[in-house]
Parts: C-alpha cells; structure tokens; sequence
C-alpha cells in the first residue's frame, strides 16, 4: 500500500482558498505578537537586572509590565505551537496504537475535549471582560483588564486552530517525538 493509503486522515485537504489566507494571517499576526513579547520581556528583565546590580537602582514597573507581558508571550505562541502539533495533544498516544481506526478515535475525542475546554476558557473570558466593562476602569485596572481579556483572545484562538486541526483531518506528525525513528 502507498503512503497516502496508510495515512488515517484525509491527505491534502485544505481549507477554502479565503479562509486559509485568514488563517495564515492569524498564524502570522501571533508569531508577531510572540516575537514582540519576547523582545519586550528579554528588554525589560535585562534593564531591571542592570539596574539592580550595577546602579543599585530599579524600577517597580518594570516588573509588572513583564509579568503581562509574558501573558502575551504565551498567548499567541501557544496558538502557534498548537498549530505546530506541538501543544495540548495525547499524541504520545498514538505511537503505541498501530490501528488506524483507535489513531482516528483518540485524534477526535482528543479534539472534541479540546473544544469544550477552550470553549469554556472562551465564555468564561468574555464574562469577566464584561464585568470589568461595567465599572468605571482607573489605570490602576488596566492590568487586570489586560489579564481577563487575554482570556477570551486565547480561547478564540485555540477554538479556531483546533476546529481547523478536526475540519482538515490532519494526521498529527508523531515521528519527531517518537526516539526510534
């Protein structure tokens, strides 16, 4: 039998030309914002420890805005290691099952648990943002505003790879996590 006739899920199936350029572009856009992030974090930690054992002096605000800051690093650059099978699978899983159809249960049930989750972490972000949206908001709040919308941003996102992941049917690479191969 051929490659493709040993595969379980679909081979070459894409999304519709449109929609693959939007995601494409989400993907794009979150390994921008990670890049962003990561730069700003590496800024900020290096000026405050320069600070703090060269000048003996340091900022407190330094460390606040790292800390949101790595919220932001970790919610785009999980998007993006999730779309690189790289994040949230049982994939380790399936290099002990060799039957198609049990690879092909627990990819889907593996996804489906995956929606629910991301679902919940999605509603339960809008709900908190929509409190936070009913006071009156000082600057003092802006970090917490920043923190409870990270939330829905994440779920949306890992919604929409993981629905991507389950519409195409695509066969999780478990060679690169596998030592004997």
């Amino acid at each position: 039998m051929s490659e493709a006739g040993n595969r379980i899920f679909r081979s070459g199936y894409s999304l519709p030309p449109a929609l693959d350029a939007t995601y494409k572009a989400m993907l794009r856009l979150c390994d921008i914002v990670t890049a962003l992030a990561l730069a700003t974090e590496v800024s900020l930690i290096t000026i405050n420890v320069t600070g703090r054992f060269v000048f003996n002096h340091t900022f407190g605000w330094m460390d606040e805005i790292s800390q949101y800051t790595l919220l932001w690093l970790f919610v785009p650059g999980s998007v993006v290691l999730m779309d690189r099978y790289a994040l949230f699978y049982a994939e380790v899983l399936l290099l002990f099952v060799k039957s198609t159809s049990i690879r092909k249960a627990i990819f889907v049930c593996n996804s489906i648990l995956m929606l629910m989750f991301f679902a919940v972490v999605f509603w339960t972000g809008i709900d908190y943002v929509n409190i936070t949206w009913t006071f009156e908001l000082d600057y003092s709040d802006t970090p917490k505003y920043l923190f409870y919308l990270s939330m829905p941003t994440w779920g949306f996102l890992m919604v929409v790879v993981t629905l991507k992941k389950l519409v195409c049917m695509e066969d999780p690479d478990v060679t690169e996590i596998d030592p004997e191969n």
